[in-house]
């Protein structure tokens, strides 16, 4: 078994740094683009279907820079943080981190698999993936709850994940985005 390496006490690798704030973009212009599309009428035809497609595509991608991300952390031991930390602050970030990915994950799995089983196929920016699954209406519904549901948490540890970031800088004056920046 390799053990973690680490690059820096002080800040995460490049990798891991690019990874963070790419994936970041990407989900909230797809939580963004998921709530803004559930409303689309189903009129004209296609106009829905695009934008479901074009989801489909950013969740797919998602799905894999996660899986990327979950593996550089698994190898790479992340920076120290830093001693003005409480050990609450510390249990709360460990756990917090844990969720997140946890999450990240769930949510493009779910909605893969829910488009898995619908009639329809799923296309990878306008390429049609081959079918996995026959069309199941039950299990597309439950992995379509799931998906919503996950979404939902996922908002609500993104918006802690912020506040705590800003109590962090603003309450207790300790420089973390200075660990997530590229040198």
């Amino acid at each position: 078994m390799k053990l973690p390496q680490t690059y820096s006490q002080e800040r995460y690798s490049s990798v891991a740094i690019i990874l963070h704030w790419l994936i970041a973009a990407l989900l909230i212009a797809e939580l963004a683009l998921g709530l803004w599309m559930v409303d689309l009428p189903n009129t004209p035809s296609g106009l829905r279907a695009g934008w479901f497609n074009l989801h489909k595509s950013i969740g797919i991608t998602l799905g894999v820079l996660i899986l990327l991300r979950i593996g550089w952390r698994l190898m790479h031991t992340p920076p120290t943080l830093p001693n003005q930390l409480s050990q609450r602050d510390v249990s709360l970030a460990k756990y917090g981190h844990l969720a997140l990915y946890l999450t990240m994950f769930i949510v493009p799995t779910s909605g893969l698999l829910g488009s898995a089983f619908s009639k329809y196929p799923i296309q990878y920016f306008g390429y049609a993936l081959p079918k996995f699954a026959d069309a199941d209406e039950q299990l597309k519904s439950i992995f379509s709850e799931v998906h919503y549901y996950a979404m939902c948490v996922l908002i609500a540890l993104i918006t802690i994940h912020l506040l705590a970031i800003i109590k962090h800088i603003v309450v207790d004056k300790i420089n973390l985005l200075g660990r997530m920046k590229i040198k």
